[in-house]
């Protein structure tokens, strides 16, 4: 009597094991179809187990973003995963802090790594250009001073950040905000460099274009905080925005945002309205604290341009907040 033998199903993998097989194609593949295919599974693990495909693939996936740079579909998938990387499921047993500071270093200890992603910004692609700024803002977030020294290095690093401030699509340039804010804190060769690309015309030209002080959104207020990094203690960004005609700029927002009326009822718009008169004061004050180089010839600028009066203007205004007239008394 013959005997039927039931068919057995192979045995299944575990993710490890699937991560392993998939970093190993990755790795060994010769066709542009199959690594695409491999970064697509790797993808489908990168959230939920971000260690696992972090020591399987990282350095596969980054050598990834060179070797098929032209092809703009694998180059958004592997960006993609590097980013899920970063911000894993935080309910995942895999995710802990220390898996953003081993991905910051394997992309900032080798120039190229961090050359790579500036050079994504030369591409006309919206993925291209967004992520390889969100992947730049999360590898300064972990290693800002070794980040800042490969933007340095790099050839037109600042020139290519600060060319995405003119970038016609709004979540390249809020990102490009962003990032410039984290890259210039701390850096004062930066802030010059930043400053020398025409970025003091490129902000105020933003400020404006998103409603300028009355109604602007968080741009209004990553705007203003660049300012901030650029000015703040800098005696050389100091004299190039006065001597290049930038404190009109600075009366010309004042002057917009005392001719809109902002009624009693409308709590958000005041509320926003506040948020960004308060951060242009705090930089009115940069400009004029007591013994710093330039500080009288800043305080002579602002009364050339009226600011001072302004700014006197807002301290009798009722419509603002004793918050913010406190503010007023400071800089007056």
């Amino acid at each position: 009597m013959l005997r039927v033998l039931e068919a057995q199903a192979p045995p299944k993998q575990n993710a490890s094991d699937t991560i392993s097989t998939l970093s190993g194609r990755l790795a060994s593949a010769t066709l542009l179809e199959d690594r695409r295919a491999a970064i697509q599974g790797l993808r489908s693990f990168a959230k939920d187990y971000p260690a696992s495909v972090a020591s399987g693939a990282l350095r596969g996936l980054i050598s990834e973003l060179q070797k098929d740079v032209e092809d703009v579909d694998t180059e958004k998938v592997v960006l993609e995963t590097l980013l899920m990387l970063f911000n894993p499921n935080p309910n995942s047993q895999e995710a802990s802090e220390d898996i953003a500071l081993w991905l910051a270093d394997e992309f900032s200890q080798r120039q190229e790594n961090i050359t790579v992603l500036l050079d994504l910004l030369e591409t006309p692609d919206f993925y291209s250009r967004l992520y390889a700024l969100q992947l730049l803002t999360a590898v300064c977030a972990s290693r800002p001073e070794r980040t800042q020294e490969c933007i340095l290095s790099a050839p037109l690093g600042t020139t290519r950040l600060v060319a995405v401030l003119d970038d016609a699509r709004e979540a390249v340039r809020a990102a490009g905000l962003l990032l410039l804010n984290d890259v210039t804190l701390g850096s004062i060769e930066l802030q010059k460099l930043v400053a020398f690309e025409n970025a003091f015309d490129r902000v105020f030209t933003l400020i404006q274009g998103d409603g300028s002080l009355a109604r602007g959104t968080i741009i209004v207020q990553d705007c203003l905080s660049l300012l901030a990094n650029l000015l703040h203690l800098n005696a050389a960004n100091q004299s190039l925005f006065r001597e290049t005609g930038f404190v009109t700029r600075l009366a010309k927002l004042l002057a917009d945002n005392s001719a809109v009326q902002v009624g009693d009822d409308d709590l958000d718009l005041k509320a926003t309205r506040e948020k960004n008169l308060w951060g242009l004061l705090a930089i009115l004050r940069m400009f004029l604290v007591p013994g710093n180089v330039g500080t009288q010839a800043n305080q002579a600028a602002f009364e050339k341009h009226g600011i001072l009066q302004q700014v006197l203007g807002l301290g009798f205004d009722s419509s603002i907040s004793p918050r913010v007239r406190a503010e007023v008394s400071l800089d007056a």
